[in-house]
């Protein structure tokens, strides 16, 4: 998305320091022994999300269709590979990974296009994979919002709706929480978290 070409620097700013994505991440990174694959979807600038797992030693493959966030993220995370690309439309056979993680990237899709990515990321995991996500919590299928300054269409889920979609795509749903996280210039935002797992 252009927008996004625009806003790389902007967004790593605002949205780089929530405690719960890293928080997540964390849990993660720890839950695989070193030198694992992790798939990153809407990897952004690469912070936090690509930093920290090629910090703890995970190789990391981060796909983005922002080319202004992919060049900051390999300028930041030059241990990373990053792909332009719409992950969305990634082939079924991109590769297979101990690990999948999407924050905030899937509301950017239609609902119908979340479930097929869904069903994509499961096909990529490993059995016994993990996904991490992050999602805004609010219930809506492509509507447009004014996010950051510029206009977007989001889609999302309430808590309880999420955990089903993810159960209905085979994933087991480790933990899922709702938060509250405040931007460093923007409103606060309840947002979701969930850690899923494909069955071994």
């Amino acid at each position: 998305m252009e927008v996004f070409d625009q806003l790389a620097e902007k967004y790593q700013g605002e949205h780089s320091h929530n405690p719960y994505q890293a928080a997540l991440i964390e849990r993660i990174s720890k839950l695989l022994p070193a030198g694992t694959s992790v798939l990153d979807l809407g990897c952004g600038t690469g912070v936090p999300t690509a930093r920290a797992l090629t910090d703890s030693d995970h190789r990391v493959v981060g796909v983005d269709i922002a080319e202004g966030m992919l060049r900051l993220a390999r300028d930041q995370v030059p241990a990373a590979e990053f792909v332009h690309a719409d992950f969305a439309k990634l082939p079924d056979d991109f590769g297979k990974f101990e690990a999948v993680t999407a924050f905030f990237s899937l509301l950017m899709l239609s609902r119908a296009d979340i479930e097929r990515t869904l069903d994509k990321i499961a096909g990529w995991l490993k059995p016994g994979g993990y996904f991490g996500l992050g999602m805004v919590n609010f219930d809506a299928d492509s509507i447009p919002i004014e996010f950051m300054g510029v206009p977007v269409t989001v889609s999302g889920y309430l808590e309880p709706d999420l955990k089903a979609v993810l159960e209905a795509h085979g994933f087991t749903v480790v933990d899922i929480e709702t938060v509250f996280f405040t931007p460093t210039d923007g409103p606060q935002e309840s947002q979701i978290f969930a850690l899923a797992r494909i069955p071994e």
